[in-house]
């Protein structure tokens, strides 16, 4: 399906499953959870809990936060995917859709389908992504990892949560600008203990999870993969300030539901993550962690997926070769 289908497609499910708010049963009456396919600490994980907390006295309800990490997050995806579509089981994780759709091809399993097996309720930020090392490495800018890795006997190795994931694509993306050869490892667990203790020689990763690591100097940031410097991080030089002409990603986590979900929770769910996001705690919060809180109605959810899953695609086929 190309992307002006992909868009129609979308569109009319959020129509056809809005038409149904008369008939919605009242949303929520118990306790929402939030599926992560990251451990605790992750970009999404922290983002969740940030907003979740924020949105539970608007609904009325807590909003827990439940880390099932493991299989690249198709985990916490065919949970969410399976679960009844009333709005009170989740999923906060990239708004590509990568853990939704390729990571299951990888595993050899049937891809669940953006919009009818999950659709997003919502953009719950945008981040920015980091291009990291160690804070005892002696690499301190990307055209030293360049000398170093080229330096080496082997690949140097970086890290992802699985195959065909946001890391990992934009890991092979960056060895690729630099020239050099590179390992993938995918990690079922986070890998920051592994790149701060220099068993992983930089990772490509988002800024939510980084910086305070980077705060603490436990690692280091050599560029932000943003068209603009962080405020977070106002030293680091973006990619093309470092040399690498238009390589720009920025990433960003939604908050997805079972495809079957009623218009009517979907709305009410996409309404509190919105005023969440205005909350001046949370935007103090996600200030400290270098990313922006994004508000979009539903429609606009679906436009900005639909093109960021196209993109997405696009860069596997850099990465895989057609056909990935």
């Amino acid at each position: 399906m190309d992307l002006k289908g992909r868009t129609t497609f979308a569109l009319a499910a959020v129509c056809i499953t809005t038409a149904m708010h008369a008939a919605a049963q009242p949303f929520p009456t118990q306790p929402i959870r939030v599926l992560i396919g990251l451990p605790a600490g992750t970009s999404p994980d922290v983002v969740a809990r940030t907003l979740g907390a924020a949105m539970g006295p608007l609904l009325g309800q807590p909003v827990i936060v439940e880390n099932r990490p493991g299989a690249g997050g198709t985990l916490a995806a065919s949970a969410t995917a399976t679960a009844a579509p009333d709005g009170n089981v989740l999923n906060a994780s990239g708004c590509s859709g990568d853990s939704i759709t390729h990571a299951f091809v990888s595993q050899g399993r049937p891809p669940l389908v953006l919009f009818k097996d999950l659709t997003p309720v919502g953009r719950m930020m945008r981040d920015h992504w980091l291009v990291l090392v160690a804070g005892s490495s002696p690499v301190t800018s990307l055209k030293a990892l360049a000398t170093f890795a080229r330096s080496q006997p082997n690949p140097v190795a970086y890290p992802s949560q699985g195959e065909g994931s946001s890391p990992h694509l934009q890991g092979a993306r960056l060895a690729r600008a630099l020239g050099f050869e590179a390992l993938h490892v995918p990690y079922k667990d986070g890998a920051m203990n592994d790149l701060i203790g220099g068993r992983l020689a930089y990772a490509v990763q988002g800024s939510a999870a980084a910086v305070p690591l980077i705060a603490s100097g436990r690692l280091r940031a050599l560029a932000v993969l943003s068209s603009e410097r962080l405020p977070a991080l106002p030293e680091v030089p973006t990619a093309e300030q470092a040399g690498l002409k238009g390589h720009v990603f920025n990433g960003g986590i939604c908050l997805w539901a079972p495809g079957r979900t009623p218009g009517s929770t979907q709305a009410r769910l996409n309404a509190a993550l919105a005023d969440a996001s205005r909350d001046p705690a949370v935007r103090a919060r996600f200030d400290t962690l270098g990313v922006e809180p994004m508000t979009s109605d539903l429609e606009e959810t679906v436009r900005f997926v639909t093109a960021f899953a196209a993109a997405s695609d696009q860069w596997r086929t850099e990465v895989f070769g057609p056909g990935r």
